[in-house]
């Protein structure tokens, strides 16, 4: 009886089998995205790589700190890299994990002094801001360098919406073999192996065996009753038991171009040059868009991003549509001070422009997290926040990645995205923004003699019109900082 091939190779078998295409599958549904995770680390045989920029406690990461430590008992080597940023005070827990001898830890751009206390952290993060406003925002989940998850979400709670069934606030891509896939370990090593990618041990190390306590707290704090724990461990359940035909039958194979920063980009002085930024050829896309282009990005400025230029596209009859998040639901109100003086502007030629609304959401034990491993924020989304980086690039390709539509994306942050040729993804991709454009999830926006209006229907059914946006006053004072070019240069 012939031996039945391990996943890898079953995984590179299909990819032959079309020619080199991958195999692509959209996780639209945050459960399914973190379930997807999960199954992908329980049957890594080799390498589980995973780059991220938000690694935040919660429901979702515990267990994924525990597939983990599985994954490095069967012998298998974990590469765990994290932007800096959001480590704070879960580097005594990292170090912990760092401790197992198969899993590394690494930090991109990392503070280099002050990091015990938060007061400190800070400090060295204002008097070095040249430097360490520099980010790693790619996501990237990679087992044996044969499946690969890539897009928006970053690895928290939040992300993975564990509370409800909305499908459209971020957007991931499962890839099987094939050329895509191999370009994205491709970018992974890059990075691993970059001079900013610090191991943890540089700055604290744990006693040889000091994955084992992690790894008996984090089994009890799973084990205790969770609402969200219990839909995190249910998604995964409904998905374990597929076989390989069933994942085939969700996969579209097509080829695709791997868009990434240099990791470089991070370290030089100043703005990168063309040649180490992923937008340089991500305009090359823009330019031969001939006649479609529906952007969703949670965060949109059309100003000061070099050859990303808006007006080009709409001298040349393109028609743009751009979902965003409005001020009442945007997690960073400075971006949306930023975006909002292109409103009108945009209305005027013929842009339809809608924005995500707040709707009422409780977190009653799915915010139940260690406040002090949690990273700082200005402002909390209080509804379902857009997080999606999404493009569909006329009817035949879509970029789905980390990269917002803003100058941060262009100079500041290192990000990637996979430009997919595919009018079956495409058109599920088109599918999945017309819901976000329904009046009851956000708010169309027209130009009415001059002035915004703002449509959307109310709670009880009927079409409400707004001549002013909705947002508290610690929203608007910050969305007004965003309007300074000095700042907006950095949103």
């Amino acid at each position: 009886m012939n031996k039945p091939l391990s996943e890898a190779a079953w995984a590179h078998q299909q990819a032959e089998q079309q020619h080199g295409k991958s195999g692509l599958q959209l996780l639209g549904h945050g459960l399914e995205a973190y379930a997807r995770r999960m199954l992908l680390a329980e049957r890594a045989e080799q390498r589980l790589d995973i780059q991220t920029y938000i690694f935040e406690d919660g429901h979702s990461t515990r267990r994924m700190l525990l597939a983990m430590m599985a994954a490095a008992e069967r012998g298998v080597k974990v590469r765990l890299l994290l932007d800096d940023l959001s480590v704070g005070h879960q580097q005594g827990r990292l170090a912990q994990l760092d401790s197992h001898p198969n899993i590394e830890v690494r930090l991109f751009n990392p503070v280099r002094w002050g990091r015990r206390f938060t007061v400190t952290r800070l400090l060295s993060l204002a008097l070095n801001v040249r430097r360490l406003h520099r980010r790693m925002h790619n996501k990237l989940w990679i087992t044996d360098a044969a499946y690969a998850i890539w897009g928006g979400r970053n690895l928290s709670d939040f992300y993975f919406s564990a509370e409800t069934d909305n499908s459209f606030i971020d957007l991931d891509v499962l890839g099987v073999g094939g050329n895509i896939v191999h370009a994205l370990s491709a970018s992974f090593e890059a990075y691993w192996r970059h001079r900013l990618a610090v191991p943890l041990k540089a700055f604290i190390a744990s006693g040889p065996n000091a994955w084992h306590k992690l790894k008996q707290e984090l089994e009890e704090r799973c084990a205790a009753p969770s609402t969200a724990g219990e839909r995190f461990d249910e998604g995964v359940e409904d998905l374990r038991g597929d076989s390989r035909d069933a994942l085939l039958e969700r996969l579209t194979w097509a080829h695709g171009r791997v868009l990434y920063d240099s990791p470089e980009a991070a370290a030089v002085e100043g703005p990168p040059p063309e040649k180490l930024r992923m937008s340089s050829r991500f305009a090359q896309e823009l330019e031969s868009v001939e006649h479609s282009l529906v952007i969703a990005a949670g965060y949109f400025i059309p100003d000061g991003i070099d050859r990303l230029d808006i007006h080009a596209l709409l001298a040349r009859g393109v028609k743009l549509t751009v979902i965003t998040n409005a001020l009442e639901s945007t997690d960073v109100p400075l971006v949306h001070g930023g975006y909002g003086p292109w409103r009108v502007p945009l209305l005027a030629k013929g842009v339809k422009l809608y924005e995500i609304r707040h709707r009422s959401r409780t977190r009653p034990r799915l915010d139940a997290r260690l406040r002090s491993r949690s990273r700082l924020k200005l402002s909390r989304p209080n509804s379902y926040a857009l997080h999606a980086k999404t493009y569909a690039l006329d009817y035949d390709r879509l970029m789905i990645g980390s990269f917002n539509f803003d100058p941060r994306s262009v100079w500041w942050n290192c990000e990637l995205g996979v430009v997919i040729e595919s009018e079956a993804l495409n058109k599920e991709l088109r599918g999945i923004n017309a819901v976000s454009t329904l009046p009851e999830f956000s708010y169309r926006l027209k130009l009415i003699k001059g002035k915004l209006r703002w449509s959307s229907i109310s709670r009880k059914g009927k079409f409400r019109h707004y001549h002013s946006e909705r947002g508290n006053l610690w929203r608007r004072c910050q969305a007004l900082v965003g309007r300074i070019p000095l700042i907006k240069r950095l949103l």
